[in-house]
């Protein structure tokens, strides 16, 4: 009769030991939304892959904590508007090397960014989200936001 039941303590003893062997791994589970292999605390657009995978991996020009691929608010006041379309109008027609809106990382303010921006002008999203704490809006002037 005692034979049973040492067995069943055996499984028992087993099953907690896999257990408690397994609460690592989840405890130390990582969110990427976006798939671009930056978890969310550290990415600057986590609602778009901008990881090591992508050319516009992480890149904010203007240090404000929110992605180039995410955020066409130049002025920073947390809108995409008529305001910012002359910040953007001087690197797409070549009179500033500006490189804020290139959105897609080519290292050219292109046709294809200025796609982007309208897409971005027509939703009135404000920019991000970003994963980063000290990405705000507004953004304070002259402290920069980096992960």
């Amino acid at each position: 009769m005692q034979a049973p039941f040492k067995r069943l303590g055996f499984s028992i003893l087993a099953a907690l030991a896999v257990l408690l062997l397994a609460l690592p791994a989840m405890a130390g589970s990582v969110v990427d939304a976006d798939s671009d292999l930056v978890p969310d605390g550290f990415d600057n657009c986590t609602a778009v892959a901008n990881g090591p995978n992508n050319s516009s991996n992480q890149v904010d020009a203007d240090q404000d904590g929110f992605g180039n691929v995410c955020d066409a608010d130049a002025n920073n006041d947390c809108a995409t508007t008529t305001l910012d379309f002359p910040f953007f109008l001087d690197p797409f027609v070549g009179t500033s090397s500006s490189l804020e809106f290139d959105f897609n990382g080519d290292g050219a303010v292109t046709t294809l960014d200025f796609t982007l921006f309208l897409s971005f002008f027509t939703s009135g999203a404000p920019p991000g989200p970003s994963g980063l704490s000290c990405a705000i809006c507004p953004s304070p002037p002259g402290t920069p936001c980096l992960p």
